[in-house]
């Protein structure tokens, strides 16, 4: 009878500790929190951005209780600063060996993009990328731990230069901020302006952080219709209206991306921006279900209406949870990143999805300054549907060509 009593004793914690393992363990993964590491610039020359990213990131959180798959989601935000790569290297593996996060999002600066881009890999995090939009981060340099909710450099540049073609222009001068997104903006849309037929008579680049664009203004040749930039923050808020204080509106028309006109400059330029034609993922006035009910909660919850990076923080967020809804809270590195890039989101900007590169794949808005009421605006003109980053090309051909930054100097060949 010992004997029959002892075999029960040991079945009966056998069948315990085999419970306790494998089929216990997605209760206890539950019961612990997802822990997301936010890195953006919260002082430095891109606070304004990491601001906003934040807001619009914690905006949704907000609106879900900080909660999806069933967990408790924890966020620590950390301040990188300005594009400081061995800080950002610094804070990640921080967040790794203290706070032991199981996703790393953020990042607005493209050379902390890249080294965190080989971080992740090394440790297998998926690595959410709130804004830099190097090109090759989800092209030749892609890896299967990356997935963007924000944009790429060249990808609306693409449909913008088709845009201007199709208008008549058909002689361009380039313009831009001397440094790698400067190159990959505008030479997205030399590309696809050049394949039509447009002309490129002129290169101009000119230092990031110029205080006084004279000098390049007077170099533009005045046998151009139509100069394209490139220009973001401060540098754009100076060069839209020295274009204007030099004579060049309304002679030459500026076509450029949508940080030429930012929401959060557009007021200090008023009417030195007045008809500037400009390509972005996202416009404030676009009248959908979803903007205008984020328009309304962020103007509530921050006193002010959201920009652009606002909605690229807020989408990040989305796409985290709703990821965490469809694996009930797992995280398991490259196959969470892979659940990620096969969402596709209703979003402020419009619908969502993404590429196998973990790209996004939405739409481009063409938008022209015009005052509606009281206030300066980005009107939207034209929409091109669901843009990827290759455009009309097969990602094999395009990334056979030549990349942006070696195209520099080479556009009026």
């Amino acid at each position: 009878m010992k004997r029959v009593f002892f075999l029960s004793g040991w079945l009966t914690l056998l069948a315990l500790l085999n419970l306790s393992g494998p089929a216990l363990q997605p209760a206890v993964q539950a019961a612990e929190p997802v822990k997301i590491g936010y890195m953006i610039s919260l002082s430095g020359v891109y606070t304004a951005l990491g601001v906003d990213l934040r807001d619009g990131f914690n905006l949704y959180m907000d609106e879900i209780g900080n909660k999806a798959g069933g967990r408790e989601i924890k966020v620590f935000v950390e301040d990188k600063g300005s594009n400081d790569v061995s800080r950002a290297l610094d804070i990640a593996k921080k967040l790794v060996e203290k706070n032991q996060v199981n996703i790393l999002a953020g990042i607005v600066g493209t050379g902390s993009a890249y080294a965190l881009a080989e971080f992740v890999q090394k440790h297998q995090l998926p690595f959410v990328i709130s804004n830099a939009g190097a090109d090759d981060l989800t092209q030749r340099k892609s890896n299967p731990f990356i997935v963007r909710p924000a944009f790429v450099n060249s990808g609306g540049s693409h449909p913008l230069g088709e845009w201007v073609y199709d208008k008549g222009y058909r002689k361009a001068v380039l313009m831009g901020a001397d440094y790698a997104a400067g190159y990959e903006h505008v030479g997205g849309i030399a590309r696809t302006f050049t394949k039509k037929g447009g002309k490129v008579i002129q290169e101009i680049w000119a230092p990031l952080g110029t205080k006084d664009y004279a000098p390049y203004l007077a170099k533009i040749d005045r046998n151009a219709d139509v100069v394209l930039v490139f220009f973001a923050g401060a540098d754009a808020l100076r060069f839209v209206k020295e274009y204007a204080d030099f004579g060049l509106k309304g002679k030459i028309a500026l076509v450029g991306k949508g940080y030429l006109v930012d929401d959060n400059i557009l007021d200090k330029q008023a009417g030195a921006a007045e008809g500037i034609i400009s390509e972005s993922h996202y416009c404030l006035l676009l009248d959908t279900p979803e903007n205008n009910k984020f328009k309304q909660a962020y103007t509530k919850k921050y006193g002010h209406p959201p920009t652009l990076y606002s909605e690229q923080g807020y989408l990040t967020a989305k796409l985290i949870a709703e990821a965490l809804n469809q694996t009930k809270g797992a995280v398991e590195g490259a196959k969470f990143v892979q659940v990620m890039r096969s969402q596709e989101l209703k979003a402020p900007r419009g619908t969502v999805k993404f590429d196998k590169y973990g790209a996004p794949i939405q739409n481009s808005y063409i938008r022209e300054v015009k005052k509606v009421g009281a206030s300066w605006e980005n009107v939207p003109i034209k929409t091109y549907n669901m843009v990827n980053q290759f455009w009309s090309w097969s990602p094999e051909e395009y990334m056979k060509m030549p990349t942006y930054s070696d195209m520099k100097g080479k556009w009026m060949k």
